[in-house]
């Protein structure tokens, strides 16, 4: 399986407005100044400037840093830099324009080939069963990431957690996300770049690039266990490997995945000072409900998950401003497939690693059954929080206080787990403490 290159195009796959720039002309194109008033031009804003040709600006034209333009421009000045071997003919030259008139030009933008809907399927086609695990939502997440907004940097975290049994699933994982990415979006890249994350040398080197603005886009899935002392960067949204078996029809690089893919990353959705507002009042509304201890394991799922799984939904529905809508398709995204990772989070050994789970396992997202003691452990955490005044109530104390109504310590883990998969209570410190999840009321 080859990877396309964007830069080594000759036929495409080239996005609509790739394809718009490269037919008005050789002269048209973004920026990108390489000297004092000395510029070239890209013909997409995903490639290096096209070096062979250098614009020379006079002093009374401005134009500015990635502006898509059109020239006017002299007759060119070539310069040799070498020739073929015993003859006069020039192997390699560049030439040299006098920009005489500049019109700055709007992008069009026509609409990819494949809608929303065929997009999400193509990208789990190879996986049988992938769209119950949200499969297709979490790759559709991380390729088309989130621009930089005042809410954080660029890019889409995730982790992935192989609970299907299948052997070798995150490798397929990988091959399948490698095979939709452009050569150049999987490895270091200025604009975007989607990195796979197994140790702390992967985490330290892509920490590095996003400080020092080395990547304006920086997406990444945790493969593998990581120490979690090493300031691991946050995530956003889980992703779950347990419907879904690896069944491949085809592994060739997809051309309208990867045109559905430019042009989303093409779209930097306005955020207005009042979406801002509105974010913030929606993550406190559904805080407890994404807290990382409701899963009982400490993985950094960040607080902008909100802002960023929307601002992504955004590319996907081709929408150029962030919407009350999209705020709201983001809280349901996040909540459907966190808690499809909450429901099976007691089952596994380790993100990275393989748990085949037992057939009694039940993944529904409805609530279960709760056993014969849940709701008297449920009552003492409410006793200890509202009567007591408590923050938490330990799982030393809980046993203690039904010790005398003769459920035993294991009754009462068993109780806890159940009361956490069922959104009741929220746990922290390795499932050490607990509390009702507070409902907050608009």
């Amino acid at each position: 399986m080859a990877q396309v290159s964007l830069l080594s195009r000759t036929n495409g796959p080239w996005a609509g407005f790739e394809r718009k720039v490269i037919a008005a002309g050789p002269h048209v194109g973004w920026v990108k100044f390489s000297g004092l008033r000395r510029f070239n031009l890209r013909k997409s804003p995903f490639l290096p400037a096209d070096t062979r040709r250098t614009y020379h600006l006079p002093e009374d034209i401005e134009i500015y840093e990635d502006e898509l333009v059109e020239l006017e421009v002299g007759q060119p000045l070539r310069r040799i830099s070498s020739l073929e071997k015993r003859s006069t003919f020039a192997r390699d030259f560049e030439e040299h324009y006098l920009v005489e008139n500049v019109r700055r030009r709007s992008l069009e933008m026509p609409r990819p080939y494949l809608d929303r809907d065929e997009f999400l399927h193509r990208l789990v086609e190879n996986w049988k069963g992938g769209e119950a695990d949200h499969l297709d939502k979490a790759l559709a997440l991380q390729m088309l990431s989130c621009p930089r907004t005042p809410l954080g940097p660029g890019g889409i975290g995730t982790q992935s957690f192989d609970l299907s049994g299948e052997p070798k699933a995150l490798d397929h994982l990988r091959r399948t996300l490698v095979r939709h990415l452009p050569l150049e979006f999987s490895r270091p890249n200025g604009r975007f770049e989607l990195a796979f994350l197994s140790s702390r040398e992967d985490i330290s080197a892509l920490r590095g690039r996003i400080a020092s603005d080395r990547v304006e886009e920086a997406s990444y899935n945790y493969l593998k266990m990581v120490d979690p002392s090493h300031h691991p960067l946050p995530q956003q949204v889980p992703t779950v490997l347990y419907n879904a078996s690896y069944a491949p029809r085809s592994t060739e690089p997809d051309p309208d995945v990867i045109e559905y893919q430019l042009y989303g990353l093409m779209l930097r959705p306005v955020v207005s000072d009042a979406m801002i507002g509105q974010i913030e009042s929606t993550l406190n509304d559904i805080l407890e409900e994404s807290d990382p201890t409701y899963a009982g394991y400490n993985i950094p799922f960040d607080q902008d998950a909100l802002a960023k799984i929307a601002m992504a939904l955004c590319r996907l529905y081709q929408k150029d401003r962030l919407s009350e809508d999209m705020l709201d398709r983001s809280r349901s995204w996040f909540k459907e497939m966190y808690r499809q990772f909450a429901d099976l989070r007691m089952y596994y050994s380790r993100p990275g690693g393989s748990t085949r789970l037992s057939p009694e396992v039940d993944t529904s997202y409805a609530h279960r059954v709760l056993g014969p003691h849940d709701n008297e452990v449920l009552r003492e955490i409410y006793r200890g929080v509202n009567e007591v005044g408590l923050d938490y109530v330990s799982y030393a104390g809980l046993k203690k206080a039904l010790r005398p109504k003769k459920i035993t310590a294991s009754q009462v883990r068993d109780s806890l787990q159940r009361l956490i998969s069922n959104g009741l209570i929220i746990s922290k410190e390795n499932d050490n403490l607990f509390r009702p999840v507070r409902r907050f009321v608009k």
